[in-house]
């Protein structure tokens, strides 16, 4: 393995999987790719969003001057965090995250993929299955951290195989069937 892909949302469990793939990325040499999916209400333009990642506004054209500035926002997040490391890169991503995130794996841009345990909002929910059965049925690996602690860590099929490279302490993870069964 050589790339993590911690996927944000900027949530609170996003923060606690931040944290755990910066270290994991820091323990094992490992490039660390921090990824947002850019937002639009629109769920099948993607041509149009929001111009904060953070907030929601009047919604503008994708442009090479929007995704500059976005890029920025994004950095400017996540670079005061990284402390000494240098292994990082920055990807803003367009189009239905989940698609796109199966394109990005099949594509070997990443090896393992790290997000915090998020559920749909209604506004979501046409468009997108929940994260945890996503996750679940996707045959790449996917660890998911949270919902109640950031030391709780939810791995796909795919992750368990990697088990011994993840550095998770004892007892504190669990198969995402279990989640799934939960609801």
């Amino acid at each position: 393995m050589k790339t993590i892909g911690f996927c944000t949302h900027f949530t609170q469990t996003d923060e606690w999987a931040f944290d755990y793939a910066l270290s994991l990325a820091r323990a094992r040499g490992w490039q660390l790719t921090i990824c947002h999916w850019l937002h639009s209400p629109y769920s099948l333009r993607r041509d149009m969003v929001y111009p904060h990642l953070k907030r929601i506004g009047q919604v503008q054209p994708v442009t090479p001057a929007l995704l500059t500035a976005l890029e920025l926002e994004l950095r400017e997040c996540y670079e005061p965090l990284l402390g000494d490391f240098t292994n990082v890169a920055f990807k803003l991503c367009e189009g239905h995250y989940q698609v796109e995130l199966r394109r990005c794996l099949r594509q070997n841009l990443l090896d393992l993929v790290v997000m915090g345990y998020q559920t749909l909002t209604s506004e979501d929910a046409s468009a997108e299955q929940p994260l945890v059965t996503f996750a679940q049925h996707l045959s790449y690996p996917m660890l998911l951290v949270g919902p109640q602690r950031p030391d709780q860590f939810w791995l796909n099929a795919a992750a368990r195989h990697l088990l011994s490279d993840l550095n998770l302490p004892e007892g504190s993870w669990q198969l995402l069937d279990a989640a799934v069964q939960a609801g």
